[in-house]
């Protein structure tokens, strides 16, 4: 994914690879103010919106994208959240970027704010907020085409910056131009420095209104084009693949059932674009699986390349990049312990993807890892430096913050003329909304709306040991089927059970049991048992009920109205496709062991789709998530009434 940089007359980006500058050598930010703003008549098409979007091909140095955020800054409309969506298949790093950019100083803060958050060149979608403006920037690194046609949003404004036709024809392809029209919204607006004949047919076959205008500089011409208002939304349609959400152009209600990391999440998400939800937790914030003293947060070490694999790689890069900026963050380290041929072999092949988190984590022999760990240990190891411990009560109290919080458990939600009522234990009404999020851990298995999705109660226990002159050597979390972390405030944490049978009654999902700390000490490898003395009385531990699906990926998705959804099985569109209904009753669930790492990604794309924004991931990562999949499963084996019930 190299760019080939190179740098003339001092600090000019040039790109060997395809032997062009990056920008006008006469001065590049007037020309990107002529192009690309006033050839998509910014800022006049954004006064009075309240988001709007705007989309790249070709980041290079970010320029385009300074010159914007400026422009927003001194004419954003009140609340107005930009979104900002940009395509580079070959990036630069942030500090190639900050040198190019560095001869405006007028740009000094916003290209300095871009270097703080600028992400590393992992292939992908790389969501980055800058709450204080009111901009978030969606990075997608890889190969045009491929990236546009996985994209799900709806543009209003494009950027066309790859290279000259004539020197990089890939970005200016048919595939990628029919894309480009796809994406734009009716009356969407598009602006390019080329006014090459073949960009001026190839837009204007995909029904484009293309106009040649005055160029920048010696360029005499360039191009401006207008999508048709008459023309519709070229969004893929969702509804025979997942659950479509309701969209909503304005929020004034909103619910959130939950106080946990997942709950937390969709405030922090909802906040960031000027909603203030309710939050109802009966017992309050992090009384659930999500109040541990702390929790690691760690990649899934995938094997292969799918959907699913590359969800929970994206949302782990989200996840350390949000925690990095909030409280109680601790980047230790983990180390993966690899025990065994079979670990060890999984291990290279994570390390043979490139977007995985296991390709830029150090596979280390038995003595690197000793030595990066502190202590001895008996086997390989994969080191991955970004990742650690979160605090995670400090955590979540900071995303919530003065968000109204009503103490009153939610055992119903009924959707009515004016929205959504939810009903108290005692069947009094504790609120209304005109959107639900379902955030409540193993309680949303309680909701007769949800009866249907497959939710298994998995009791945990972590177990907290008094610290060892032995243990305090250890400087990294170390993880195997099992987690230790290193010393924190005179203690290890050990964890942790995985329990999917009630055993002890009604006290299940919250007594600590000696039998649980016995376990997980038993669980750890021989070559660390030194570090932890036997359970005893100054151990402690806390217990609590998670949820999982059967396939282990969280829910992140709308649940449709169960008559409506037996009713989409049995009357299929046609060739037999399955259209589903749209719903706005929304669930953020099952995330099992790793809420942690999935729920800030998952929230903010249910956010995204409830407002009609561009998805923060690709689509056919977006839906792996969907509720839906274990009815579409069941009707696959003829058994879809049965399983609704």
């Amino acid at each position: 994914m190299s760019a080939d940089m190179a740098w003339k007359e001092g600090d000019s980006p040039f790109s060997g690879r395809f032997g062009d500058v990056y920008f006008s050598a006469d001065d590049g930010l007037a020309e990107s103010r002529h192009v690309f703003l006033k050839g998509n008549g910014l800022p006049l098409a954004w006064a009075g919106r309240s988001d709007f979007t705007i989309a790249e091909t070709g980041f290079g140095t970010g320029l385009n994208f300074c010159a914007a955020v400026q422009l927003w800054l001194e004419t954003r409309p009140r609340g107005g959240l930009l979104h900002y969506v940009s395509v580079e298949g070959y990036p630069l790093s942030a500090d190639e970027c900050i040198r190019a950019l560095a001869r405006w100083t007028e740009l000094g803060a916003i290209a300095g704010a871009l270097r703080q958050r600028y992400p590393d060149s992992v292939p992908g979608m790389h969501r980055i907020h800058f709450e204080e403006w009111g901009v978030v920037l969606t990075l997608a690194f890889g190969e045009v085409a491929s990236v546009l046609s996985g994209l799900h949003g709806r543009i209003d404004a494009w950027f066309l910056d790859g290279f000259a036709p004539s020197k990089n024809p890939e970005m200016w392809r048919d595939d990628v131009l029919s894309e480009v029209s796809r994406l734009m919204a009716p009356n969407g607006s598009l602006a390019t420095f080329t006014a090459a004949g073949i960009v001026r047919r190839g837009l204007a076959a995909h029904r484009l209104e293309v106009r040649k205008v005055p160029g920048f500089g010696r360029k005499r011409d360039m191009v401006v084009a207008r999508k048709l208002p008459v023309l519709p939304d070229g969004r893929t349609s969702l509804s025979a693949r997942a659950v479509p959400v309701l969209e909503h152009s304005r929020l004034d209600r909103v619910a959130i059932v939950g106080g946990g990391i997942a709950g937390a999440s969709l405030v922090r998400a909802l906040r960031r674009r000027g909603i203030d939800p309710v939050l109802y937790d009966g017992a309050g914030p992090c009384a659930g699986a999500s109040g541990n003293a702390f929790a690691l947060v760690t990649p899934r070490m995938d094997a292969g390349d799918s959907a699913v694999a590359r969800f929970f790689a994206a949302a782990y890069r989200y996840a350390i990049a949000q925690y990095d900026e909030g409280a109680g963050w601790d980047p230790c380290g983990v180390m993966v312990m690899l025990e065994d041929e079979d670990t060890l072999l999984r291990a290279r092949k994570a390390q043979g993807f490139t977007w995985q988190p296991a390709a830029s984590g150090n596979l280390l022999d038995r003595s690197q890892a000793s030595q990066e760990a502190g202590i001895e240990l008996g086997c390989p190891g994969l080191f991955y430096r970004s990742a650690g411990l979160l605090q995670p009560t400090r955590l979540i109290r900071d995303w919530i913050g003065s968000t109204k919080i009503i103490e009153t458990d939610i055992d119903r939600v009924l959707r009515t003329a004016r929205g959504y009522s939810l009903l108290d234990s005692n069947g009094g009404q504790a609120g209304e909304a005109d959107v639900v999020f379902l955030a409540a851990g193993d309680g949303n298995r309680r909701f007769a709306e949800t009866h249907w999705i497959p939710l298994t109660p998995v009791r945990g226990q972590v177990s907290e040991a008094p610290a060892t002159c032995a243990g305090r050597a250890l400087k990294c979390a170390l993880s195997w089927s099992g987690y230790l972390s290193p010393v924190r405030d005179g203690r290890h944490m050990l964890g942790a059970t995985n329990d999917r049978t009630n055993r002890i009654g009604g006290d299940w999902g919250w007594a600590v049991l000696e039998e649980d700390h016995r376990h997980n000490h038993g669980n750890m490898p021989e070559s660390l048992a030194h570090l932890v003395d036997k359970p005893d009385a100054a151990w402690s531990g806390r217990a609590r009920l998670r949820s999982a699906t059967p396939d282990r990926v969280p829910l992140f998705g709308a649940v449709p109205d169960v008559a409506s959804l037996a009713d989409a099985f049995r009357r299929p569109a046609g060739r037999g496709y399955v259209t589903f209904p749209e719903g706005d009753l929304l669930i953020l669930g099952g995330l099992g062991s790793r809420g942690f790492v999935t729920a800030p990604l998952a929230a903010e794309l249910l956010v995204a789709r409830l407002l009609g924004e561009v998805w923060p991931v690709e689509q056919s990562l977006g839906i792996t998530g969907d509720p839906a999949r274990f009815a579409s499963r069941a009707h696959r084996h003829a058994r879809i009434d049965e399983f609704l019930g």
